[in-house]
């Protein structure tokens, strides 16, 4: 039985193996290691309200976290210093981190996500400094307490485990199954999710184009987790396991190094 959140217990170690196995293309294993995961008592997808801003151990959404107390905080070298541009005096104001304008631009209206995470297109002149009121800076990730600097770490919820389950079950063009699970955390975020959800094409394909708009079953889970893990889980192994580029040198980025690099 897990003591406090900060152990691993068996549903964390199911967890482990579900990251494991979807990152070795294990896509059964990944499956059923994430719903046994999801087994865990009193877990349950938690609302935009509910995770404030991703700072509390206590949300019940959380199978795994750090729970840091005031004598325990790193101030300026923590993990909301670099993400909370409304924290007085810390990096994260003068260094905003921002969601790029092509992923933005997917969100649909109706999905809490969009305005709850997220500034959108602010005009300049209206923008101010050492703050988060900038064109499409972060809100997901907010201090719990600016005087003490706190704020705990969640280190896997169970909405990770609800897109690698859809994934893995779509990978294996177990598509009925895929989008049941999706749905638990779509239905959760966006109004009308089903209606976007019914436009997708059975497939376990995908754009290799990161910012065109999406079209398969597997396209939108892939989304969906670009989106509720902003911030999170490293995007950049997704890219890896996945074979994907990336693009930062399309119409409107709002990169402010344009990477040529790679073509997508």
């Amino acid at each position: 039985m897990q003591t406090h959140v900060s152990h691993i217990d068996y549903y964390v170690a199911n967890g482990i193996k579900a990251r494991i196995c979807l990152t070795q293309h294990d896509y059964a294993g990944a499956a059923t290691a994430a719903a046994e995961a999801l087994k865990k008592p009193s877990l349950k997808v938690a609302t935009i309200a509910e995770l404030g801003g991703n700072n509390s151990v206590k949300t019940a959404d959380v199978l795994w976290g750090m729970e840091i107390i005031a004598d325990q905080s790193s101030g300026f070298a923590s993990f909301f210093s670099h993400m909370d541009a409304d924290a007085p005096g810390m990096y994260a104001s003068k260094a905003r981190q921002c969601i790029s304008t092509g992923l933005y631009k997917l969100i649909s209206g109706t999905d809490e996500r969009k305005t709850a995470w997220f500034r959108g297109a602010i005009p300049s002149d209206e923008e101010k400094t050492a703050s988060s009121y900038t064109s499409y800076c972060q809100i997901k990730f907010k201090m719990a307490d600016y005087t003490t600097r706190t704020g705990d770490y969640l280190l896997m919820r169970a909405e990770e485990m609800i897109l690698i389950k859809a994934e893995a079950e779509c990978h294996q063009k177990e598509y009925d199954a895929a989008r049941t699970t999706i749905k638990t955390l779509g239905n959760a975020r966006d109004s009308k999710f089903e209606e976007r959800l019914a436009a997708r094409t059975d497939a376990n394909t995908y754009n290799s184009d990161t910012n065109a708009p999406l079209e398969t079953l597997m396209d939108e889970i892939l989304f969906q987790r670009r989106v509720e893990l902003w911030g999170e889980v490293g995007r950049i192994f997704d890219m890896q396991r996945l074979g994907l580029g990336y693009n930062r040198n399309y119409e409107g980025s709002n990169h402010t190094e344009k990477v040529t690099t790679k073509e997508h």
